[in-house]
């Protein structure tokens, strides 16, 4: 039985996945945690919100097969979920680019050197 609190975060997801249909195809829905998967939905929900067009390599952007570019968050969203940082500012355009998919997945959540520099200026910001 899902107390009130979790009710309300499911609620939440639904609703956000339901104004953005394009999410879904992320499978959020698996993620248990329910804080985080709402914080996963809304970072996403800004994410695709951004003007991705004036990123390089938004031509090139696909799901599937190594020529592929996948739209990266440089400071990874797990990260961002972690240390708290609001999801307008994992998910602004200042923290996206275009990487090779191959490159994508290796990175998974893992905090670059480019992260660390991106992070300081995302702590900057009010």
């Amino acid at each position: 039985m899902l107390s009130e609190k979790e009710k309300q975060l499911l609620n939440e997801c639904k609703i956000l996945l339901k104004d953005n249909p394009d999410i879904k195809r992320r499978k959020l829905t698996v993620i248990k945690d329910l804080e985080k998967r709402l914080y996963y939905i809304k970072v996403w929900c800004i994410t695709e919100s951004q003007p991705l067009h004036v990123l390089r390599g938004h031509d090139k952007r696909c799901f599937r097969g190594a020529s592929c570019f996948h739209l990266d968050h440089i400071v990874p969203i797990s990260h961002g979920f972690h240390s708290k940082i609001a999801p307008e500012k994992i998910g602004h355009i200042s923290n996206l680019r275009f990487i090779r998919s191959l490159t994508n997945m290796r990175k998974g959540s893992k905090l670059t050197s480019e992260s660390h520099r991106v992070l300081r200026k995302i702590k900057r910001k009010k």
